[in-house]
């Protein structure tokens, strides 16, 4: 079991975001913000087959997240993990001033859980202690 690095998660992560973000452009009346912020929480705990332990993101860059027993996540590690990212985008449901106010919390917030990877010595975040998980990379068989 190899931990994925600090890139592959960056990159699952914009990717993740990017994703929030359409919701909330295209989806108008905050129901789209809503639903990034839905997407943002349960991401990596989807019950499909082909995305067990990986949001869309994570797929991407061959990553998944696992229990630190290395088991598959379910939706309520997923949950867990994700509050800290999860909260941020909820701040998106409020109208110009929330979307600000995203930038203002998010930035700081997305430099300790960086911080967080980059130094810890399981390359957990916030969420992944509070989760006990691990984000690990997927061999390719």
């Amino acid at each position: 079991m190899k931990l994925a690095n600090l890139q592959s998660r960056l990159f699952a992560k914009f990717t993740d975001l990017l994703v929030v973000v359409v919701f909330g452009l295209i989806v108008r009346g905050g129901i789209g913000a809503l639903l990034g912020f839905f997407y943002s929480l349960v991401a990596d705990g989807l019950p499909f087959e082909k995305f067990q332990g990986q949001s869309l993101g994570k797929k991407l860059l061959g990553i998944r997240v696992v229990s630190q027993g290395d088991q598959l996540i379910g939706l309520k590690a997923s949950v867990i993990r994700n509050i800290p990212v999860g909260l941020v985008t909820l701040l998106m449901v409020v109208p110009f001033w929330g979307w600000i106010l995203s930038f203002l919390v998010g930035i700081p917030l997305g430099l300790i859980e960086l911080s967080l990877i980059a130094r810890a010595k399981e390359r957990q975040r916030l969420g992944d202690v509070m989760a006990e998980t691990i984000v690990v990379r997927i061999d390719k068989k």
